[in-house]
């Protein structure tokens, strides 16, 4: 099983090292940027940053919610 990594900085990530990148995996924008969790990259890359995701019972369905997004980019990206 894979192991997740450190919190990497998403900018400073060729385009090929942000292919390789789990589903979850923590990133954040810049140096002292935003953390958010990867959800995946296809046309486009998605993540859900941690100052926009709700709390309390609606948590775990906008995680839900954006991984089924991250599905369909990557999804995409492999029949393009």
């Amino acid at each position: 099983m894979a192991r997740f990594s450190k919190t990497v900085d998403i900018w400073n990530l060729s385009p090929e090292a942000i292919a390789k990148l789990q589903p979850g995996q923590w990133v954040k924008a810049g140096p002292d940027g935003t953390k958010g969790r990867f959800m995946g990259q296809g046309a486009s890359t998605v993540v859900a940053w941690v100052g926009r995701i709700p709390r309390g019972n609606r948590y775990f369905p906008y995680l839900r919610a954006y991984a089924a997004i991250g599905r369909e980019v990557r999804a995409k990206a492999v029949t393009a």
